[in-house]
């Protein structure tokens, strides 16, 4: 398999998507090896010693990019694989827009159970054993929501509430969070019609927290309903909230209405791809499982738009992937990301030139908030 070859009348050729035909290649049970491909041979008869089947096409930019494989003259089996391969991925070459979700490492979070300023401890590896933490931040961030919500659950019951935990977590490690709530005789409340139809035995001594993993903008649906039922509800403070699941709902469904199909990668279980399953399927979105790059096949790649967000937490598939696809036509890539701040009241006083309120730092959630109590995304756009 090439990595790079030179045409007769085009001059040198990149092989951007070699790694694809090696891969295809050692699935079919050849032995394939990735390196630039010299000029072929000739035998003493005149017959080549090497027969190279490629395919090449002009970058809007200058240069020229490729595909090519190389076999043993005189090996007509490999010859015809060869072929076959060079002829299929023939029919991916195209212009083509790749649109990504980028995750952004939250800020050092609040813990509001201190002073104001007194900053929560990074996560131990008991808190979270597997990558994600239930609110759906990476395990290693420092984040407070999930300490912050059990908290407010301890509390509200000690004071002798009728507690309802209000949403849907949809990441990895939100039944971990559930199984160890629920015994505690926290109350789901999942959607508006759930609210609406609540029935309580003390109206003025019911509470809420918000499930860590729940898209804020839903939970803040089904508060719409119980504040306007039990107008003395009480409640966890809203900058416990952790907007991490918001954010990538917001970014998820900006990416998928503008994508032909959706290419999922890797092996594994992200809050990124738990977050744009449902929607491709509202939006009839057509999804493609990729776990390793064997798995990509011609017609996964023939759109104009496609969306590649990855099941794992290292995101390897998803680079090569990425890669690749630069290979089979003029691409460019397009970076969605939508990151919320709360900003302390200091920061908001200081006014948007202070650094605490550019940054974020130190709340438990992600968002600039305006007066209606509605969550202000900033969205960032990079080629």
């Amino acid at each position: 398999m090439a990595t790079s070859w030179t045409h007769p009348v085009r001059g040198p050729i990149d092989c951007p998507a070699h790694r694809l035909l090696t891969a295809h290649a050692r699935r079919a049970g050849y032995e394939a090896r990735s390196r630039a491909l010299r000029q072929p041979g000739i035998h003493a008869d005149g017959a080549p010693r090497t027969a190279v089947f490629a395919v090449s096409y002009e970058n809007p930019d200058g240069g020229h990019s490729g595909l090519a494989i190389a076999v043993h003259g005189a090996d007509t089996a490999t010859a015809s694989f060869a072929r076959e391969q060079i002829a299929a991925w023939s029919t991916a070459l195209r212009t083509r827009r790749m649109l990504y979700v980028r995750l952004d490492a939250p800020q050092p979070r609040l813990d509001t159970a201190g002073r104001t300023g007194t900053r929560v401890p990074g996560q131990q590896p008991c808190h979270s054993p597997g990558p994600w933490q239930a609110c759906g931040c990476p395990g290693a961030t420092a984040c407070g929501a999930v300490e912050n919500a059990a908290r407010s659950l301890r509390r509200f019951l000690d004071r002798g509430d009728d507690v309802l935990v209000v949403g849907v977590p949809n990441t990895p490690a939100s039944r971990t969070w559930w199984d160890g709530i629920l015994p505690a005789r926290g109350r789901p409340v999942a959607t508006p019609e759930q609210a609406e139809s609540l029935t309580v035995p003390d109206p003025d001594r019911l509470a809420y927290v918000v499930a860590p993993g729940t898209v804020v903008t839903e939970a803040a649906r089904v508060l719409t309903v119980l504040r306007r039922r039990f107008p003395r509800l009480k409640g966890q403070h809203p900058r416990e909230w952790c907007y991490t699941m918001d954010d990538l709902y917001t970014a998820v469904g900006s990416v998928l209405a503008q994508s032909d199909v959706l290419l999922v990668t890797g092996r594994g279980d992200s809050p990124v791809v738990r977050t744009a399953l449902p929607q491709a399927a509202r939006l009839d979105v057509r999804v493609r499982h990729v776990p390793a790059l064997d798995h990509l096949r011609p017609q996964d790649t023939d759109a104009a738009t496609i969306a590649v967000l990855d099941a794992s937490a290292d995101e390897r598939v998803r680079r090569q992937v990425t890669q690749v696809l630069d290979g089979l036509g003029p691409a460019s890539h397009v970076h969605r990301q939508v990151r919320t701040t709360t900003p302390a009241p200091s920061a908001l006083a200081a006014g948007p030139a202070d650094p605490a309120l550019a940054e974020g730092r130190g709340r438990p959630a992600q968002g600039v908030r305006d007066p209606a109590g509605i969550a202000a995304p900033t969205r960032s756009l990079a080629p």
